[in-house]
């Protein structure tokens, strides 16, 4: 999704295109060519911020808006939404019902007449349009930080998290279930570059299989070794056994429970970078620090491969 179609620099006067460097000002949101804003060195805009004359984002009427475009009514408040929205955009209320297509296609078509797919659906595949946004309007903010910023540290999947990032700030809640992150784990994290967490919590769980895994094997060598009189460590090993499962399930369903909120704190901290930062290295490089990698994801998996590995040649 282009963020600035129909946009044009202020300085040069030439519409955007999507392979444009632009940079935007932290102070009204302005875009501007990376060169332009070099060559004049401060937003364009500059003498006017702080007034009723600084620079805003030109948006479609209302009216005309809501005519072009379908929406839906929250069951909660009756505010109208986009059509393939998730959550109310004013009061962050899911929306359940899918739209109804009665209205529109009412009208019986005659017999063998090709009737096309509703807004949305692909003849082929009956393949639906997902908004990047989720249906939260691009004008909206999530403390502080402009949603158009957000879905583009996000990368893939923003149509996803960005309604829920959105519920959660609206509400201060910081449960929001996500089953990746219940299975996945650290691979879920590291996959969407949460390092902190990704990397405690790969380390946490691997010290607790490690443990499973010894206790384990000492009570299967004393189970096929020991005759009717068990060693006086056997309740203790299989404690260790016991409790390492016991708290690896728990680990995993916290992650699953706040595994979200954590995410969106990452991607706010790196959105609110990227947006008060428009002409410095963090702008520069925010592909490499936003967005998703899938060898981070998968990096914990051939490390124990290779660990594995090490220690069957040493012991050989």
């Amino acid at each position: 999704m282009f963020f600035y179609e129909g946009q044009s620099c202020p300085v040069c006067g030439q519409h955007f295109g999507e392979t444009d460097d632009i940079v935007t000002c932290p102070e009204c949101g302005a875009p501007h060519h990376r060169e332009c804003w070099k060559r004049e060195g401060h937003c364009h805009f500059a003498d006017a911020h702080g007034t009723d004359q600084q620079w805003a984002k030109s948006e479609p009427s209302q009216a005309a808006a809501s005519s072009a475009t379908p929406t839906r009514s929250c069951p909660n408040c009756g505010s109208k939404n986009p059509e393939f929205a998730e959550f109310c955009a004013h009061c962050g209320r899911e929306l359940d019902a899918q739209p109804d297509w009665s209205s529109a296609h009412s009208a019986q078509p005659h017999v063998n007449q090709y009737t096309p797919p509703p807004y949305g659906g692909f003849t082929s595949f009956n393949t639906t349009y997902r908004d990047p946004f989720g249906g939260v309007p691009r004008t909206e903010q999530i403390d502080g930080v402009s949603v158009e910023t957000i879905a583009e540290v996000i990368g893939q999947n923003s149509g996803y998290y960005l309604p829920r990032f959105y519920k959660m700030s609206r509400s201060g809640g910081k449960l929001s279930w996500n089953w990746s992150s219940f299975l996945l784990s650290y691979n879920w994290l590291l996959y969407r570059k949460n390092l902190l967490w990704g990397i405690l919590s790969f380390v946490f769980l691997t010290m607790l299989e490690v443990f499973y895994s010894y206790s384990a094997l000492q009570l299967q060598e004393i189970l096929e070794t020991a005759g009717r009189v068990l060693p006086e460590n056997t309740p203790f090993l299989l404690w260790i056994v016991l409790l390492s499962t016991g708290v690896t399930l728990v680990v995993h369903v916290l992650l699953g429970m706040f595994g979200t909120y954590l995410y969106m704190q990452q991607v706010l901290r790196k959105a609110r970078k990227l947006q008060n930062d428009p002409d410095l290295h963090y702008n520069q490089n925010f592909l490499s620090t936003g967005g998703t990698s899938f060898a981070l994801g998968v990096a914990p998996n051939l490390l124990m491969i290779f660990l594995q590995y090490l220690f069957i040649l040493f012991t050989l």
